[in-house]
């Protein structure tokens, strides 16, 4: 039988929680955007709100968003950990939700197609719809950060891929009595290690390189509702 959706629902409930406990904790990932090319190894970056320089040895495209560890000296700052920042985080932020945990039905999705307000809502649903034909269910949150879970029942286990505002991406697994987490990020781990307890559930931790179930698209010619 699949796995009680709830169970989920309470991870992605648990880890939204975490950024909040940790907001302001450097160690986590952060958004930043590149500003301006200062030279090929000093930028212009936001930070928040603030416009700060930094270096980086990897070179960095204007314009773009990223996640990354941030250190903060007296006279300086150092990034590190650079990875492309998800857009579906600034999309999340675009978009109404009304309720708290949102678990979409095909009917839902195709509700809210129909009645979409902007052309983000109308992408963003139809990839929902486009996921929805692969067995790909999201769940979204609206609390102070907004969060999405991508899922697929395989068996008598789910695999998911999460993304949050300060955690950054996370991609695991859920057994009946195991939840496995991988994040490229210790300190992310390092956090979900702390307040594992209340998972109610045998949590294994591994650093690695993470990656979506669904890779959202403007392309909407494969649509098959």
């Amino acid at each position: 039988m699949p796995l009680n959706i709830s169970k989920l629902g309470k991870v992605l409930k648990t880890l939204n929680r975490l950024e909040g406990i940790k907001e302001f904790n450097a160690t986590l990932p952060v958004k930043i955007e590149v500003k301006k090319e200062i030279n090929p190894i000093r930028y212009l970056i936001k930070l928040g709100n603030r416009e700060i320089e930094t270096k980086s040895n990897l070179p960095l495209i204007v314009g773009k968003k990223y996640f990354a560890q941030i250190k903060e000296y007296k006279s300086s700052i150092q990034i590190s950990n650079l990875k492309p920042f998800p857009e579906i985080l600034d999309t999340l932020e675009k978009i109404p939700f009304k309720e708290k945990l949102i678990k979409f039905s095909k009917e839902e999705i195709l509700h809210h197609l129909a009645n979409s307000n902007s052309k983000t809502e109308f992408i963003f649903f139809t990839n929902l719809l486009l996921a929805f034909n692969e067995k790909i269910r999201h769940l979204i949150i609206n609390e102070k950060k907004k969060a999405l879970m991508q899922y697929k029942y395989s068996k008598n286990r789910v695999k998911f891929y999460a993304v949050f505002t300060h955690l950054g991406e996370i991609e695991g697994e859920i057994t009946t009595d195991t939840l496995i987490i991988y994040s490229p990020y210790t300190a992310t781990l390092q956090l979900i290690e702390e307040f594992k307890d209340e998972l109610s559930l045998n949590v294994l931790l591994k650093k690695t390189e993470v990656n979506n179930l669904f890779s959202f698209s403007e392309n909407l010619l494969n649509l098959k509702v």
